[in-house]
């Protein structure tokens, strides 16, 4: 999730308990305050800042936050006390509060969920406790189930949800359909295509597929979405074009492997394979992608066809080298 979101003109900063609005050009704080200051319970937040952009201004007026409040009283034990739980909703230009859409049923877990404005209309994945899961900080990370859910910006009423195995992740809207990365505790992870209604009032999936994943992170797999076409990362360096509207396989491109040193353990030095994680850009005509070593490559998006590439550095992933002493 990130932490800081920009307009254009002002940068918006939040912090897991703060929201500053700051001048993109000088720096200075325009605004700083906490959501729902008045209340006795510290805010945590739950995802990071989506912005209403006004048409006629083409700035922020409302920022869209995900979060609970939540107080941690210590004695012998330590005692956790909840407040409102939901989407809150706060004006862009002063920081003060316009409201909270309610959702009692959040995970607490820091940087968990996601919120997407699209025009008028406000999506979100939101995790759900299961009915064996204790509602703890323990929780497991990522969430067994979300809901999946759209909200009328006008009206802040819901217009559909629809409960997804996992938890959500990078939230991306492209026309009439909405993609993501889906993954859960203990499990493999996904890509989810949902079509939405012509009418905004329902969502539909259209196609999932499994994706490859790399051990020990989360979430691990890159994509771009155009209008036509979804790209996805591998873990062993393939990049593979996929049709938006079907899931269909398009074209796959392999990227070469570097060669990296074992940092620990009786195979200390030993040279493997290592295939970086991926940055995606997509624009009309191009795919753009960095390796995660130094090289930047660009696509046909529509074959996969290589049409230029260009180091701008090398990285040394854990090369073992010798020295000599004087």
């Amino acid at each position: 999730v990130e932490p800081l979101v920009s307009d254009g003109k002002y940068l918006f900063v939040l912090d897991h308990s703060t929201v500053a609005c700051l001048d993109k050009t000088s720096g200075a704080t325009i605004w700083k305050n906490p959501p729902e200051a008045t209340s006795p319970f510290p805010f945590l937040a739950l995802s990071g800042i989506s912005m209403h952009i006004n048409k006629q201004s083409h700035t922020a007026d409302r920022l869209y936050i995900l979060g609970e409040e939540v107080r941690y009283v210590l004695s012998d034990i330590t005692i956790e006390e909840k407040g409102q739980q939901g989407i809150w909703i706060l004006d862009a230009t002063t920081g003060k509060s316009l409201g909270r859409i309610d959702w009692p049923a959040l995970t607490l877990s820091s940087n968990s969920g996601q919120l997407l404005c699209d025009g008028e209309t406000l999506y979100a994945s939101i995790p759900e406790f299961t009915e064996t899961e204790p509602k703890s900080s323990e929780s497991k990370y990522p969430a067994q189930k979300s809901s999946l859910a759209a909200f009328d910006l006008n009206t802040n009423k819901m217009l559909w949800k629809q409960s997804v195995d996992g938890e959500g992740i990078n939230l991306v809207k492209q026309g009439s359909m909405l993609v993501f990365i889906r993954s859960a505790a203990y499990s493999d992870d996904w890509i989810d295509v949902w079509k939405i209604g012509t009418s905004s009032n329902s969502a539909k999936r259209l196609w999932t597929r499994q994706v490859e994943t790399t051990p020990d992170k989360w979430p691990i797999t890159s994509f771009a979405v155009d209008s036509a076409h979804v790209y996805l990362q591998g873990s062993k360096g393939a990049l593979t074009a996929l049709d938006l509207a079907t899931g269909t396989e398009v074209w796959k491109h392999q990227f070469a492997s570097y060669r990296a040193g074992q940092v620990d353990g009786p195979d200390y030095g030993k040279l493997f394979d290592l295939h970086p994680d991926m940055i995606l850009t997509t624009t009309r005509n191009v795919l753009y992608v960095q390796d995660g070593g130094g090289l930047v490559t660009v696509l046909d998006p529509a074959t996969g066809k290589e049409q230029w590439n260009q180091r701008i550095s090398q990285v040394v992933w854990w090369q073992p080298g010798v020295g000599t002493g004087n």
